[in-house]
């Protein structure tokens, strides 16, 4: 990975890497974050040569990512998360090596627990607004289908079912160019439909990380139909007890695909007490989705913006 001058503002901070993966969850556990952007290999697709990077520092216990980027005006630096555990202090200090870098006040703090939102406010001169609410499901309550709270999702189910040759296997590393080509055509769909990105850069990385990480901390799945790789889903731990629902895509010409895959890939879960499968991302037909599945809770993450020195934090 290629990554940038670690000097002046950057002194102190190295890059993010696997190696980090033992101490970083151990302060998530600590912390008792429930975010979806605390999966540690969510952090990793970041790095990407010459354009990002993850980078990290570790103060009083707690543990600080920052994300490098290069934009069109130039590299800046933002906080990934709150400090993890979050601490005021540690806080106020990356807030100032982001500021002295960027030489501005415009770093933020991209993602918060609601749990911490409270004592983000009290750093001076920061405004937090909530951003969105993620889905946390149980997986156990998925094993059966039964009574109407479930009939959207059963019969969407029965209706794959009965598709001729599809199967459900563990990822390995074999499907890698398959599930490319998935996200290939999953992308020109997208783009029919929406002026987004749909966050493929990110699956794309996703996909390099399976097989390298353990199966605790990065699992996949994948639905064949015909033999053709149809579907797949990663995640894995963000601390014990709790699961992140990382990734998912599904042929869209599939009917009810969607809905199969997500209880299927909930079920290869059934080792976590609850899944954060992150937000709806704004789209309608995802929300749907999850609502259909009737979370247990609804986390909210917050994002924290920088008002310059003497403005009104209210205004």
């Amino acid at each position: 990975m290629t990554v940038p001058q670690l000097s002046g503002a950057l002194d102190g901070l190295k890059p993010l890497e696997i190696s980090d993966l033992p101490r970083y969850k151990h302060a998530v556990e600590n912390g008792q974050q429930m975010g979806w952007g605390y999966y540690f290999p969510y952090l990793l697709t970041y790095n990407r040569p010459e354009r990002s990077a993850a980078l990290l520092a570790e103060e009083d216990g707690s543990m600080c990512i920052f994300i490098w980027r290069q934009t069109e005006s130039g590299p800046r630096l933002d906080l990934a998360l709150a400090p993890t555990p979050m601490n005021v202090s540690v806080l106020e200090r990356c807030l100032e090596r982001a500021n002295d870098f960027n030489g501005d006040y415009s770093a933020r703090v991209l993602r918060i627990d609601a749990k911490d939102v409270d004592a983000v406010s009290s750093v001076r001169q920061l405004r937090v607004k909530q951003r969105r609410m993620q889905y946390l499901y149980a997986p156990k309550t998925y094993t059966e289908l039964g009574g109407r709270k479930y009939q959207t999702i059963r019969r969407n189910v029965v209706r794959v079912e009965a598709l001729p040759e599809i199967e459900v296997v563990p990822y390995t590393v074999s499907h890698a160019e398959a599930c490319r080509e998935l996200l290939r055509r999953w992308r020109r769909r997208h783009r029919q439909t929406s002026t987004t990105t749909g966050a493929v850069g990110m699956s794309r990385r996703g996909i390099e990380l399976a097989g390298i990480l353990s199966e605790k901390d990065l699992r996949g799945e994948v639905v064949l139909i015909d033999g053709r790789v149809s579907a797949f889903a990663f995640g894995g731990e963000i601390r014990p007890g709790l699961a992140c629902s990382f990734d998912r895509r599904c042929d869209p010409d599939v009917r009810g695909l969607s809905y199969f895959h997500l209880r299927s890939f909930l079920l290869k879960l059934l080792d976590f007490e609850v899944v954060n499968d992150g937000s709806d991302a704004g789209r309608s037909g995802l929300r749907q989705l999850k609502d259909s599945f009737r979370p247990i809770d609804m986390h909210a993450e917050y994002r924290a913006t920088q008002l310059k020195p003497g403005a009104d934090v209210d205004t």
